[in-house]
């Protein structure tokens, strides 16, 4: 595999990278660095340590869960309704050699199968070919999650970003948020 390139992203003001491993940052494990999080996220705000714990607890259970796919590179939080549901997305970034738009509405079903309920493509960001689309599949008899999936190839590498949900209107209420974090992803 060759090395991804080097890259930005910016998660705007509701989502939150997860460390994939420690040490991350000052962080030199998943406790130190949950326990930091509900303190900050919780700043200012009356509540008693139950709430904290439950907080950090939670930040650490997402961090130490495994990815839907293998080999996710970033996995992020969205923290605006702190006590809600969690919903977290992940980045992933893998070689390819995509070369068009078939290829890549094959890729955007990875790890999921199922059928491709809807696609567009994206212009206007930094990749060479982009396209979104919702991916749903049966889990279960009568049961289907669905995966809102963005996609990008560039330089012989394809980054995935996406978030799967068994509740269709959590996707469609969070969609325009993982566009945006798709779009703002750069390359040094």
């Amino acid at each position: 595999m060759a090395l991804a390139p080097d890259y930005t992203l910016e998660l705007g003001d509701a989502w939150l990278p997860i460390p994939l491993e420690f040490p991350w940052g000052a962080f030199t494990d998943a406790r130190a660095w949950g326990t930091e999080l509900a303190e900050s996220l919780l700043h200012g705000v009356a509540t008693g340590d139950e709430a904290r714990d439950l907080l950090r607890d939670t930040a650490i259970t997402l961090q130490s869960m495994p990815s839907p796919l293998p080999g996710a590179q970033e996995r992020f939080w969205r923290t605006e309704d702190v006590g809600g549901e969690s919903i977290v997305a992940h980045l992933y970034i893998t070689d390819t050699d995509a070369a068009g738009v078939d290829d890549m509405l094959q890729l955007i079903r990875a790890g999921l199968g199922g059928a491709v309920q809807t696609w567009r493509l994206i212009d206007g960001t930094a990749f060479d070919a982009a396209v979104a689309a919702v991916v749903v599949t049966e889990i279960d008899e009568g049961r289907d999650i669905a995966a809102t999936r963005y996609l990008g190839v560039r330089a012989g590498h394809v980054f995935l970003l996406d978030l799967i949900e068994e509740d269709p209107y959590v996707l469609e209420a969070v969609d325009a948020e993982i566009e945006q974090i798709f779009r703002s992803i750069r390359f040094s």
